[in-house]
C-alpha cells in the first residue's frame, strides 16, 4: 500500500489536491480531496505545508486529535478505539512537527498538517470526517514502516 498526494489548486489561502490510497499493483483502494497552506515550508510553529517529497508514516498518539476522532460527531467515528492518528515525516521534516493527516474544512482548521474531504469548493473541502474514516479504516492496523507517502505538485490553475 502507498499514499499519493498530488497538489493542483493553489487557491488565495489554501492549496487543494487529490490523494490516493493505492494498493502494491497501483489499483486505487480510495481517493479524495486534500487541503492544506498555501505557503511552502519547512519551519516549525508556522502555518506552512510542507515540501513535495516522499515521507514516512508513525502513529502519534499523544495528539488531541486521538479522543476527537474516537467521539461520533455527525454519525461518524473516525477512529478505532485503539488507533490513532498518522504524522509523516523525513530527514527535512522532523516527527515532532507533528504534521498530520486529519479532518478539517478550510486552512483555519490546519497549521501545516493534510486535511481530506470527499468535497471541495475554491477555498475549502467537505465530509471531512468521512473521508478520513475511509482512511484510517484502510491504515488500521498496518505496519506504516511499510507505507510512503509521495507527495508531488502538479499545479492546474492559480488564483
Amino acid at each position: 500500500m502507498k499514499l499519493k498526494l498530488t497538489r493542483k489548486y493553489l487557491r488565495n489561502t489554501c492549496v487543494i489536491g487529490e490523494f490516493k490510497v493505492l494498493d502494491e499493483k497501483e489499483n486505487i483502494l480510495f481517493e479524495c480531496f486534500s487541503l492544506e497552506e498555501d505557503k511552502e515550508g519547512v519551519e516549525r510553529e508556522k502555518d506552512l505545508r510542507v515540501p513535495a517529497g516522499v515521507y514516512n508514516l508513525k502513529r502519534h498518539t499523544l495528539s488531541s486529535f486521538n479522543d476527537k476522532g474516537k467521539r461520533v460527531v455527525a454519525g461518524v467515528k473516525v477512529l478505532n478505539d485503539d488507533d490513532s492518528v498518522v504524522n509523516i515525516y523525513n530527514d527535512n521534516v522532523p516527527f515532532d512537527r507533528h504534521i498530520l493527516i486529519h479532518w478539517g474544512n478550510t486552512d483555519k482548521d490546519t497549521k501545516g498538517c493534510i486535511l481530506l474531504g470527499l468535497t471541495k469548493s475554491d477555498e475549502s473541502i467537505g465530509q471531512s470526517r468521512q473521508a478520513c474514516k475511509k482512511l484510517y479504516d484502510l491504515l488500521y492496523q498496518q505496519d506504516l514502516s511499510n507505507i510512503k507517502l509521495e507527495i508531488t505538485n502538479k499545479f492546474l490553475e492559480r488564483r
